[in-house]
């Protein structure tokens, strides 16, 4: 990793070993990095994994939806007690829910089926 870069997962990273997030949380965290992984993996194989306009529609559709869940997590770590924390928490609740299913979204647009666990539920 090149000087002072941030690892692309380190916020997620930061969200999963952080005692300010609820069970909720960490299991769209855990979503959030599966649906990512399975559709790089899904990608591997590939000699031109995708197209420029798929990498083009990618940044401009994930990344807002990034964008989104880093400003919620930064909002949150900034509230002192818990009672500042709930609306920034339903924020990021919200946040990482539109992140998983736009990743979703995308893969099975790009013809990659991906599962989402739904980590700790009953069915999974």
């Amino acid at each position: 990793m090149p000087d002072g870069d941030e690892h692309w997962n380190a916020v997620l990273a930061d969200m999963l070993v952080s005692m300010k997030l609820g069970t909720g949380h960490v299991k769209l965290v855990g979503d959030l990095i599966s649906v990512t992984a399975q559709l790089d993996m899904a990608a591997r194989p590939r000699r031109h994994p995708f197209a420029l306009d798929s990498l083009i529609e990618y940044d401009e559709k994930i990344g807002p939806l990034e964008d989104e869940y880093r400003a919620a997590w930064q909002a949150v770590r900034a509230e002192p007690d818990r009672e500042r924390r709930a609306p920034g928490l339903q924020r990021l609740l919200v946040a990482l829910e539109a992140a998983v299913q736009g990743t979703v979204d995308f893969a099975r647009k790009q013809g990659v089926e991906v599962r989402v666990h739904r980590f700790g539920d009953a069915e999974s």
